[in-house]
């Protein structure tokens, strides 16, 4: 399967994407797909490593796998980045869906993750803040985000 390359044009600054998931594979494949993207990434252990940092999330984004109390510990982090945040996770069930929007998560990605699911993400998140995601190559269409699929 062949999969569009997408570049983030990125208006003179660094894009910065934060990984945060105990899985190594897992943040070896996301780093690998981010970079691709055009985001200079960094793995991260937890949220707490986010303080400090809102000049860089505000210009990229988060894809974090973490448990809900976590996302609760860490709400007024998670308020302020909301439209920057994806939760990435091998259960999505509607009620979490539902508890998770209700916290301001409008991101959601099923594990594993799909590479042309990330992009379709990026390019959600990356549209509203006038940077745009340019892809090349044949073109396929739009993709649900998983938790939309049924």
């Amino acid at each position: 399967m062949e999969i569009d390359n997408v570049y983030i044009v990125m208006n003179d600054r660094m894009k910065w994407a934060f990984i945060i998931d105990k899985d190594e594979f897992v943040r070896l494949s996301l780093n690998k797909m981010l970079k691709k993207y055009g985001f200079e990434v960094e793995e991260m252990e937890d949220f707490s490593q986010l303080e400090g940092r809102e000049k860089d999330v505000k210009g990229g984004m988060v894809v974090a796998d973490v448990e809900i109390e976590v996302l609760e510990k860490w709400l007024s982090l998670l308020k302020k980045w909301s439209d920057r945040f994806i939760l990435v996770s091998p259960l999505v069930t509607d009620e979490l869906t539902l508890r998770l929007k209700k916290m301001g998560v409008h991101h959601i990605i099923r594990k594993p993750v799909d590479p042309r699911i990330l992009r379709r993400v990026i390019r959600d998140i990356s549209s509203p803040d006038g940077v745009k995601a340019s892809s090349s190559g044949k073109k396929r269409g739009g993709f649900p985000i998983q938790s939309e699929r049924r």
